[in-house]
């Protein structure tokens, strides 16, 4: 394996064992690894254990200091003041506001504490027009961030303590709330990106083309509905949504590619400063431009940091492996978030990364040994380079998605090869120019770009909604044939190269963990399982060849445990089906749920006692 190679994968697996200790380590120990740190720094035999140790110490490090940050525990489950700004982007919906908080000050009953924490609060009711930037005065009741505990959920309370979540909550109804200005320099950021958000949607129907253009924009999802989100998960198409990689990467090839061209115009310019460096130096600009307006979120600045890297080569003249590059990328990654890497985005961004450089290589190394192509023979290339990488990326990620989510679409490398396409030179670019131009002031030339980006989308959608309503378009985690293709296609690419077998290898040991880990019961044995609801009841009963659910707890204000607990479970056992649900009563936390599992997986019989879901439901009788 190449020195650049080894050091990047041995960092990040130092920075992954944080995840795998009990407790973090005390100061001693911390002292113990910088000792040993600074002894293998310059020894060959244990030359391995630097990046190692290395990864630990940041990730102990970033997250002691986060930990140092957390808020005293005599502010939680208790009615308290706080002052502060309105973060983020605020998302209004089902008489629901959610809303990120930065405190400036905490007051308490006997004491007040003037400590910068971000908070992210929920407001019910009647709530008021809330924008970034705003100063506020609210009672609230705090508590601690928390998850539920249950196999194959997300962990709400890892993904807040990642992104410096300090506290969740609800603003009570008070007098004492009350607006107290807008700030020019907090939140400026959020603010543009809020007026810029309204400006683009302004005079506009809601409908799913303009919610994908605001998600586009400014990376606001909020307008995108539940129903359209299980069409986007089905079909594999989540990531188009999410500015990451190929969005970065599609700015920075506009900037590129427009000041390159404008700079050719002048030879007194060309004379001073090659185009190939003005046009680098734009698409990073036009690349971070884009970003911030995407909130610098992780995935966004993630794929920020690899394209410095790679126009770090372009910019210095350097011939970096392929090998090289994604190593650098990595190493810049885990420094960036040392806590991330676990986390289901980081693993598909760097695996996706991986597996587009493992394809151009092959098709490089191939592409040598041939005389040179016609017209015919590039048109071909072409067509064949987009369909290889789309089952690269299928064959590639399909262990990854079902480790993390339980269930792989299988019409993704069709949708893909249709909707990556169409997005690249037409939806993104369009909304990219519409962003410049509303920046400029040129508000009808705006409006011609968002009508026509929305036309291509609504164009679009339909047949996207159409293929994900096909009867095997999501395979669940559990089954076997699916584990015996995927092993068998990726033990196949390790035959190309002999350093692609580290990655292929990787591939194999994926999907064997998903598949031990999601054992069913076996002849005469059932599974029970009291799912983690917080106040409510779920319960999953298995079988060889059937599931029962019992109950399945609570949903309120948008939110549905059915959603967010039950149905995850269930993916990540493998079940695409109930059998049978019981619904006890009507009570809130047993019923509230039941909405969100039958908008998700199909369902045999339902057995109620109170009110009827359906006509083809049963009204449970006593004995």
């Amino acid at each position: 394996m190449p020195t650049m190679v080894r050091i990047s994968v041995l960092f990040w697996l130092g920075a992954s064992l944080i995840h795998t200790l009990p407790i973090l380590l005390e100061w001693h120990s911390a002292l113990c690894l910088v000792v040993a740190l600074v002894l293998t720094f310059r020894t060959r035999t244990f030359s391995w254990l630097c990046p190692l140790l290395g990864g630990l110490l940041l990730a102990n490090t970033v997250a002691g200091i986060m930990l140092m940050e957390s808020l005293p525990s005599s502010v939680y489950e208790k009615p308290v003041t706080i002052t502060g700004w309105v973060m983020g982007l605020p998302n209004a919906s089902d008489a629901v506001l959610r809303f990120d908080f930065l405190t400036q000050r905490i007051a308490l009953p006997t004491s007040e504490l003037a400590i910068a924490r971000r908070l992210r609060l929920s407001w019910y009711g009647d709530t008021p027009r809330v924008r970034p930037g705003e100063r506020w005065r609210l009672e609230v009741r705090l508590r601690s961030p928390r998850s539920y505990r249950n196999w194959g959920i997300v962990d709400f309370e890892k993904r807040s303590f990642i992104h410096g979540i300090k506290g969740r909550g609800y603003v009570r109804a008070s007098t004492d709330n009350a607006r107290l200005g807008l700030s020019g320099s907090v939140a400026l950021l959020d603010q543009i990106r809020w007026d810029l958000a309204s400006s683009l949607v302004a005079d506009r129907p809601k409908s799913t083309a303009m919610g994908v253009i605001r998600a586009l924009a400014v990376g606001d999802r909020s307008a995108i509905q539940p129903e359209e989100w299980r069409v986007l998960r089905r079909t594999g198409l989540s990531h188009l949504i999410a500015i990451s990689g190929l969005h970065i990467g599609l700015a920075a090839t506009l900037g590129y590619w427009l000041f390159n061209v404008l700079w050719r115009l002048s030879p007194a310019l060309l004379l001073r400063v090659p185009a190939q460096t003005v046009g680098l130096v734009a698409a990073i600009t036009m690349a971070a431009g884009y970003a911030a307006l995407a909130g610098f979120s992780i995935p966004t600045t993630r794929a920020l940091v690899m394209l410095l890297a790679a126009s770090l080569m372009l910019l210095t003249r350097r011939r970096w492996s392929a090998s090289t590059l994604f190593s650098v990328a990595l190493i810049a990654g885990t420094l960036l978030t040392p806590l991330a890497v676990w986390s289901a985005s980081f693993w598909l961004s760097y695996a996706a990364v991986g597996f587009i450089l493992l394809f151009y290589s092959l098709a490089t190394d191939q592409a040598r040994l041939k005389a040179p192509p016609s017209r015919l023979q590039r048109v071909v290339r072409a067509l064949w380079t987009l369909c290889g990488i789309q089952f690269f990326l299928f064959v590639g990620l399909s262990g990854l998605l079902m480790a993390f989510f339980g269930q792989v679409s299988l019409v993704a490398p069709i949708v893909n090869l249709i909707a990556v396409p169409i997005f690249s030179i037409a939806v993104v670019p369009l909304v990219l120019i519409a962003l410049l131009s509303q920046l400029l002031g040129l508000s009808e030339l705006t409006t011609l770009l968002l009508d026509s980006a929305s036309g291509v989308l609504d164009c679009l959608w339909p047949w996207i909604s159409w293929t994900a309503k096909w009867p095997h378009a999501v395979t669940s985690a559990f089954a076997p044939v699916v584990y015996l293709t995927f092993a068998v296609v990726i033990a196949a690419l390790g035959c190309f190269r002999m350093y692609w077998r580290w990655v292929c290898g990787f591939g194999l040991l994926c999907v064997l963990w998903v598949a031990l880990t999601t054992s069913l019961p076996r002849r005469d044995v059932f599974f029970v399982t009291v799912l983690d609801v917080g106040q409510g009841l779920a319960v999953v009963v298995e079988t060889p060849h059937h599931t029962l659910l019992f109950d399945a707890g609570s949903g309120y204000g948008g939110f549905s445990v059915g959603t967010t607990v039950v149905v995850p479970y269930l993916r990540s056992r493998g079940h695409s089906a109930i059998d049978v649900m019981v619904v006890s009563h009507d009570d809130r936390d047993h019923r509230g749920g039941a909405a969100g599992v039958l908008s998700a997986v199909p369902v045999g019989q339902i057995y109620r006692s109170g009110r009827s879901f359906d006509d083809q439901d049963r009204a449970c009788s006593a004995g």
